[in-house]
């Protein structure tokens, strides 16, 4: 790193999100330069920040000459947004740019810059406490699902909240345990037959620092693909409200577009071939439909 820091620019016009660009950036140790539109003076600059307005001006092959490239303000809402982070280099979206989370910003600028992808202990505040637990079997998990929901009844979650968060770790977990080594060794995920594979072992973790409630599930095969996490949230933003059948629980295959659907902000970080880390965070403040819809935030780390 150099003196002043990598460069980031941030293409924008609108003068709040220049400043919390300016705040959060600086706080991650980046040298920032603004402008107003994309013109290719932005080549070679370690991170790249626009916003909606400049997207929509952007062509998809201008788009894949921007290298880790951040949008803020797009709503994964939008069937266009989804397509649109199929493109090589995007990965990252914020829908909250007038008022943009400085945490969020700063931990995705640095994670970018340093390479140090894992560790749900990165969104949170500093000094909470992470539990964390082995799972290897079925009646490990769901011990575990009891664990994980009493702590969220311990720092205020709704009942509504706290039914989501089981739902999500539960379907985190069966995609860590049946879906990933299912996906390494080339065969159907078999989650009916009650045990999981042999060499399948998730390492449960989550927290509350009273603004959020985070979980996460890492396990040992870095099968997740973008493409997989990007068909399941189109299918979440088509089919959100409507009630899933019995048949519809448990894997990345069926249950990974019912957790973007669920959660407020989504992070994959994957060691491709090694290891893939889901954390999940839910705001405890947030209730009403605001609750229903999609992430908010989706960053996908390693691929």
């Amino acid at each position: 790193m150099s003196a002043t820091g990598p460069r980031a620019v941030c293409v924008t016009q609108s003068t709040p999100l220049r400043r919390a660009l300016r705040r959060t950036l600086n706080a991650a140790g980046s040298q920032v330069e603004f402008q107003d539109v994309v013109d290719g003076s932005e080549a070679g600059a370690a991170l790249v920040f626009i916003d909606k307005a400049t997207r929509r001006a952007l062509s998809g092959e201008s788009l894949d000459q921007l290298e880790r490239l951040v949008v803020l303000g797009d709503s994964l809402e939008d069937a266009e947004v989804v397509e649109m982070l199929r493109r090589r280099g995007l990965n990252h979206l914020i829908s909250d740019a007038d008022d943009p989370d400085d945490t969020e910003l700063v931990v995705t600028s640095v994670k970018l810059l340093s390479g140090d992808l894992f560790g749900l202990e990165k969104y949170l505040a500093w000094g909470v406490k992470v539990a964390d637990r082995e799972i290897t079997t079925y009646e490990d998990k769901r011990e575990a699902l009891l664990a994980v929901t009493a702590h969220a009844r311990e720092v205020g979650a709704r009942r509504p909240l706290i039914a989501r968060i089981e739902s999500v770790v539960d379907e985190l977990l069966m995609n860590a345990l049946y879906d990933a080594p299912a996906a390494r060794h080339g065969i159907a995920a078999d989650t009916r037959s009650g045990q999981p594979a042999a060499d399948a072992r998730a390492q449960l973790r989550w927290a509350g620092d009273g603004r959020y409630f985070a979980v996460s599930v890492q396990d040992d095969f870095g099968e997740l693909h973008k493409e997989s996490i990007l068909d399941h949230l189109e299918r979440a933003r088509r089919e959100r409200g409507k009630p899933r059948s019995s048949d519809e629980v448990g894997g990345a295959g069926l249950g990974l577009y019912f957790i973007l659907s669920s959660v407020t902000r989504f992070i994959a970080n994957i060691e491709p071939g090694r290891r893939t880390e889901v954390v999940c965070l839910f705001d405890l403040k947030q209730s009403g439909r605001d609750a229903e819809t999609c992430a908010r935030s989706l960053h996908v780390f390693g691929r």
